[in-house]
C-alpha cells in the first residue's frame, strides 16, 4: 500500500475516533442530557419534548451512527439556542478564525525563519544572543497576556487601532486584515520564539555534516551552500515543528478572539458552551479536531515530498 494511501486512511481513523469521543462526551454522561440542557428548572414536560426532539430515548449506538451520518453529509443538526442549522453559524464565524490563523501563521514564518539564519550564521556570538534573547522572551507569555497588553499600549494608550471594532471582509477587506493585525502579531510572538529556537537548531545540525564541507571545497559561498543544501535538508524536520505551531495557532486563536472582540469560532463556542447548545459545541469541536488532523496530514504529505526516504520505510 502507497505512503498516501496508508495516511488517507490513518487520517479517517483519526477523525472516526474524534467523532466517538466527541459524541460520547456529550451524549454519554451521567444524568440526563436534555435536563443538562435545559436546565434545573426546567418543567419534566419541557424535558421530555427536547428528550423526544434529541431522540434520547433510541440506544446510543443507533443515535451515534445516525449522527454520524447526518455529519458525513455537512449536516450537524440545529443550534438549541440560535435555533439555526450549527454549519450556518460555523460558515459565517469560521473565516475570521482561519483568516486570523493564517495571517498568524505566514507572520511566524516570515520573521522566524531569517532571524533563525540570522542566528545560526555565527552562532554563540553577539547577534546570535540578541536574537535569541529578545523572541525568547516572549515564548512564556501566553498569546491572551500579550494581546491585553497589546491593546492596552496599541489600542487605548496610543490608539492606534480602535478596541473592540470590526469590519467584515466583504465591506471593507483592507480594513478586516487591519483588524487581525494586532491579534495575529499576539498569537504569532510565542510561536516565533519557539519556531526560531527549532530552525536554528535544525541549521546548525545540518552545518556539522560532511556534505557542507564538501560543497564548500569546490568553491560554493556561504549563502550558495545555505540556500542550495544547508536549507532544503533543515526544511524537513520544521515541517512538523510548523504543523504543531499551526495547530496552536488555531487553539490559541479562539482566545485571542475573545479579547479584541473578532467574532470567530472562538465567540461562537463560548456561546454554545455558556447556553449547553449540546449540537453546537459538538459541532465546533468535530470542525476543530478535523481540521488539526487534516493540518497533520498535509505535513507528513510535504514531509514525504521533501524526503523520498519516508515514503520507502
Amino acid at each position: 500500500m502507497g505512503y498516501i494511501a496508508k495516511k488517507i486512511i490513518q487520517l479517517i481513523l483519526t477523525l472516526m475516533l474524534v467523532s466517538i469521543i466527541t459524541f460520547a462526551a456529550f451524549w454519554v454522561v451521567p444524568g440526563d442530557p436534555a435536563r443538562i440542557i435545559l436546565g434545573p428548572n426546567a418543567t419534566a414536560e419541557q424535558v421530555d419534548s427536547l428528550s423526544e426532539e434529541l431522540g434520547l430515548d433510541r440506544p446510543i449506538s443507533e443515535r451515534y451512527l445516525q449522527w454520524l451520518g447526518s455529519a458525513l453529509t455537512l449536516n450537524l443538526g440545529q443550534s438549541l439556542s440560535f435555533k439555526t442549522p450549527v454549519n450556518e453559524l460555523i460558515a459565517q464565524k469560521l473565516p475570521v478564525t482561519i483568516a486570523l490563523s493564517v495571517i498568524s501563521l505566514m507572520l511566524t514564518m516570515a520573521v522566524s525563519f531569517p532571524l533563525a539564519m540570522i542566528a545560526a550564521r555565527r552562532p554563540g556570538k553577539l547577534t546570535d544572543h540578541v536574537v535569541s534573547v529578545v523572541t525568547h522572551s516572549f515564548f512564556a507569555v501566553p498569546p491572551f497576556v500579550l494581546s491585553i497588553f497589546l491593546t492596552l499600549i496599541f489600542g487605548i494608550g496610543l490608539k492606534w487601532f480602535q478596541v473592540g471594532v470590526f469590519i467584515p471582509h466583504d465591506r471593507d477587506f483592507w480594513g478586516f486584515i487591519g483588524c487581525m493585525i494586532m491579534p495575529s502579531i499576539a498569537i504569532a510572538l510565542p510561536k516565533i520564539a519557539m519556531a526560531l529556537k527549532f530552525i536554528r537548531s535544525s541549521i546548525l545540525s545540518e552545518k556539522e555534516k560532511d556534505y557542507v564541507r564538501t560543497a564548500k571545497s569546490h568553491g560554493l559561498s556561504d549563502a550558495d551552500v545555505m540556500r542550495k543544501h544547508i536549507l532544503p535538508n533543515a526544511l524537513v524536520p520544521v515541517i512538523t515543528v510548523f504543523a504543531i505551531i499551526s495547530a496552536d495557532i488555531l487553539g490559541g486563536s479562539l482566545i485571542v478572539e475573545q479579547v479584541f472582540g473578532l467574532p470567530g469560532i472562538g465567540r461562537l463556542l463560548l456561546q454554545g458552551i455558556s447556553s449547553r447548545d449540546f449540537p453546537l459545541t459538538e459541532g465546533i469541536i468535530i470542525y476543530l479536531a478535523g481540521m488539526i488532523a487534516i493540518v497533520y496530514f498535509v505535513a507528513d504529505i510535504l514531509h514525504s515530498l521533501i524526503d523520498p526516504r519516508i515514503r520507502l520505510k
